[in-house]
């Protein structure tokens, strides 16, 4: 078990989602940044959709009332007992531990996974919190939390090397959109403007959609209203104002304002963690282009996967532009 002594800001359990329930007006829900909250479980030897803690810019503080193996993913300062501890690699505490989670200095969501994952009631088939149905509640000081059973040994020391893990610095982000579906309510000229002018992510924006500032979008004759139909995470609406929304993981089933484009899978992580004033531009790809990288991206994970477990297994893994082999628990590039 372990218990919230501090919670400064938004603290919820995630796991990877709601899945099969779109269709009664249930958002999916899950981790904001799939790819780092994957990573974290993989550090502590969990499957990538073991349900963990997400926070939002800066985490809590928590004792430990039994021995635990845990990781933090994230750019963030860590103490166990008051001693600076690494992120990105996973940590043994024993009963009474306490460990501080400071503020993030780059993006915006965190992830503390824990061996055995978070024991919780699934509601609709997921622990994800998703307050707004009452579908479990953001977490507060004073809450205790029962972990999952795992055997621990092993699973402490695993190290993810600085070249692997995603960078969330910097205050631009392209992000990559298959167009449509609803192009026809479009003219031409607001197709170019949002497909080369430069948006910036703002305040107004949260774990439901992103709302981005910027030149506006023209609409055709046939204006910005559709008749109401589905939404899902990434696809992009423009209302009567021209601001384009992007729909986030706790997004609304369906909607009746028209869609521009849709952020491919791979992508919203990194509009995810994106902060206010973030610019972002968008580049058009085809479905086919996106299925691809998506192909690489799992095949990335899969990739760290091996490599954090010591598997006798090779693959070849890009990232940030770099290709590397990771296999039997080294990278060699």
């Amino acid at each position: 078990m372990i218990e919230l002594l501090k919670v400064p800001s938004l603290l919820t359990v995630q796991d990877s989602g709601r899945k099969g329930y779109r269709k009664l007006g249930v958002p999916v829900s899950g981790y904001m940044d799939d790819y780092s909250a994957r990573i974290a479980n993989y550090l502590v030897g969990n499957p990538g959709d073991a349900p963990l803690l997400e926070f939002l810019l800066t985490g809590p503080t928590l004792r430990f009332n039994a021995s635990a193996v845990f990781a933090v993913a994230g750019d963030v300062d860590l103490k166990l007992n008051g001693l600076p501890i690494e992120p990105w690699e996973s940590h043994w505490a024993k009963r009474g531990d306490v460990l501080e989670v400071g503020t993030l200095r780059s993006g915006l969501y965190g992830y503390i996974a824990f061996a055995g994952g978070i024991k919780c009631e699934k509601l609709l088939g997921s622990c994800s919190t998703y307050s707004r149905a009452n579908l479990g509640r953001p977490l507060r000081a004073g809450d205790r939390l029962t972990l999952g059973y795992a055997i621990l040994t092993g699973r402490e020391g695993r190290y993810l090397p600085g070249e692997l893990r995603p960078d969330y610095s910097g205050n631009e982000r392209e992000i990559r959109v298959v167009l449509g579906p609803n192009l026809e309510h479009f003219t031409e000229e607001g197709i170019e403007t949002f497909l080369s002018e430069t948006y910036t992510v703002t305040p107004e924006s949260d774990r439901m959609g992103y709302r981005l500032d910027g030149p506006t979008v023209g609409h055709s004759p046939l204006g910005a209203d559709i008749v109401t139909e589905p939404l899902v995470p990434g696809a992009v609406q423009v209302p009567a104002n021209g601001k384009p929304i992007v729909m986030m993981r706790d997004a609304q089933t369906t909607g009746g304002y028209a869609k521009i484009a849709t952020v491919i899978s791979t992508d919203l992580h990194l509009l995810a963690q994106s902060r206010p004033g973030t610019r972002v531009r968008f580049k058009p790809v085809n479905v086919g282009e996106a299925q691809k990288i998506l192909r690489r991206r799992e095949k990335t994970l899969e990739a760290i996967k091996a490599f954090l477990g010591g598997e006798m297994r090779a693959y070849k893994v890009k990232v940030s532009g770099k290709e590397f082999t990771a296999f039997a628990g080294k990278v060699k590039y």
